[in-house]
């Protein structure tokens, strides 16, 4: 697995040291950063000895940008849902998540959000999965590098179980989801209902971490229906 630890607009130089050093607690050395503040002294004391992981870090300004180094993105949230209908809101505990991964042969994306209030909303919907710890309700929101640790530390326990399955790429998800649009355009489905159908379907696709095999599988029957529908073959 080929992980990267995503930190969406850092307030405080600190963290973003203290997220380094949690990063190679457990083997984790690729940082991307969305919008940091400029490095200080602070950033580079509380790292220790992951300076390196610091200096290397990929700068973004755009977490639309993020999807062209990973191929599967990973939301973090101190918000989940106990409802069935709030799909962009279902979410995975970081050791189902991690039981999830193990084995896998991808590009992987942890996204931890702003220390003030998380990822937003169309960020969340970007992601193929949620992962939520289970906290305190009185108190459910964790530090940011505690948050880290606890994640990180189960994609390390599990990852020793190495199967070297292939997962689909970024882009191939990103054309099966653009396919599945495609059918819900050719048979009419109701346009009120479109956007949360669509995230429906990708969080779907997003529980199975899909490989590319089953992309294959998956694309080739959904060809098939749009040819049957587009030809009145149903």
């Amino acid at each position: 697995m080929d992980a990267y630890i995503i930190f969406v607009e850092p307030q405080f130089t600190g963290n973003i040291g203290f997220l380094a050093r949690t990063m190679m607690n457990f083997g984790f050395e690729k940082m991307i950063l969305i919008n940091p503040p400029e490095f200080d002294d602070d950033t580079y004391r509380f790292s220790k000895h992951a300076r390196h992981v610091v200096e290397n870090a990929l700068i973004l300004h755009d977490f639309k940008d993020v999807r062209k180094y990973v191929d599967y993105l990973v939301a973090t949230s101190g918000v989940d849902t106990a409802s069935p209908k709030k799909f962009k809101r279902i979410s995975h505990t970081p050791r189902e998540m991690a039981e999830k991964l193990s084995g896998v042969d991808g590009r992987i994306g942890i996204a931890f959000g702003r220390e003030n209030y998380g990822l937003y909303n169309e960020e969340i919907e970007q992601c193929d999965a949620l992962v939520t710890i289970p906290t305190n309700p009185a108190y459910p929101i964790m530090n940011i590098t505690h948050a880290a640790a606890v994640v990180l530390y189960e994609i390390y326990v599990h990852s020793a179980e190495e199967r070297n399955m292939p997962i689909a790429e970024s882009s191939e998800i990103e054309l099966l989801n653009e396919k599945f649009s495609t059918i819900l355009t050719a048979i009419n489905f109701p346009e009120h209902k479109r956007k949360n159908t669509e995230v429906m379907f990708r969080r779907l696709m997003g529980r199975a971490v899909m490989t590319k095999w089953e992309y294959h599988a998956m694309m080739g029957v959904f060809n098939r229906i749009l040819y049957a529908v587009r030809h009145n073959k149903v």
